[in-house]
């Protein structure tokens, strides 16, 4: 029977402790800012001075996440991987907003053909098979599919059953919702990235009034579905959702991810999110709460909120 490795790049908003026992690995980022490197790990240790350092008070933007290319994965699965396994499937974030996707499909037939000698020394036989898979998602969304890949792999369901769960039912029922705090960085960061999803117009009247939308993800578009009165409304708002989701069964797989570019105790104080803790273990659902990856957080700024959930036929946002 060949051994099958789960990995997931580090814009996997997954907390480490599930990772972990699951047995999910990282492909990490890349962060420039000017002309220092540093490396995205999902180290979340590590994350709260890089949010310091990165992205408070950084509205010049100067920092970018870059995935490896092909020549930098296949370093990283020969180092890493190829010896310890015959398989491995990496759930990428989705490829509408990375090259990595496109990265990692290129490396396939590299990581296969210069894996012989090393496996040959590691005592395996055959080459090494890599399968790459777009996740449509990010974040705390991408999170839910691996952890249902990881669980499908765990109770021996083959590659080829795996992978058709995401590519027909998980990728479609992933929705993530997200409210940023600091409109100025947004819209600074769309601008520079040629994107309208926060114009100079909405950054000056969600500043004049306090404004924060609602961003959702779905099937790796993006928009706003909703406006509120403050982050900290756009928080309650989409855990409230997230609860009514568990209350009524709207839910694909019992487990919920949340995920904030700041102290995880801000998160655990809010009473909405009490009670969606209350009503998960209620219903036997998972509620995972984990740092927002640096890769995630670059785009959309210090104190971002983002939850996300996999449901076929989700309640309307109230």
């Amino acid at each position: 029977m060949q051994e099958t490795t789960i990995l997931a790049d580090a814009a996997c908003d997954m907390p480490r402790a599930v990772m972990t026992e699951l047995g999910v690995r990282t492909i990490p980022f890349r962060i420039r800012a000017g002309d220092q490197f540093v490396a995205d790990t999902r180290d979340e240790d590590a994350l709260p001075s890089l949010y310091e350092k990165y992205l408070v008070g950084k509205q010049d933007h100067y920092a970018e996440s870059i995935p490896l290319v092909e020549r930098e994965l296949e370093d990283h699965l020969l180092k890493h991987v190829v010896a310890s396994c015959d398989r491995a499937l990496l759930f990428t974030i989705a490829s509408t907003r990375s090259r990595l996707y496109a990265h990692a499909t290129g490396a396939v037939i590299g990581t296969a053909a210069r894996s012989v000698r090393l496996r040959k020394e590691a005592g395996r036989s055959g080459l090494f098979d890599l399968i790459v898979i777009d996740t449509g998602a990010i974040g705390p969304g991408q999170a839910l599919i691996v952890r249902e890949a990881a669980r499908m792999a765990a109770d021996g369901a083959d590659a080829r059953a795996v992978v058709e769960a995401v590519e027909t039912r998980l990728r479609d029922a992933a929705h993530m919702y997200l409210v940023p705090d600091e409109l100025l960085y947004m819209y600074t960061r769309a601008r520079l990235k040629g994107e309208d999803s926060i114009t100079w117009g909405r950054y000056m009247m969600g500043s004049a009034f306090n404004i924060r939308p609602i961003i959702h993800m779905h099937r790796g578009r993006t928009g706003a579905v909703a406006k509120v009165r403050g982050s900290d409304e756009g928080r309650r708002r989409m855990l409230a959702h997230a609860e009514q989701c568990v209350r009524n069964g709207s839910l694909l797989t019992p487990a919920i991810s949340v995920c904030f570019a700041g102290p995880l105790d801000i998160v655990r104080a809010m009473p909405a999110f009490q009670s969606l803790e209350h009503a998960a273990r209620a219903k036997g659902v998972e509620l995972m709460l984990a740092p927002m990856s640096l890769t995630v957080a670059l785009n959309v700024g210090a104190r971002a909120f983002g939850l996300s959930y996999l449901s076929e036929e989700p309640p309307p946002l109230a």
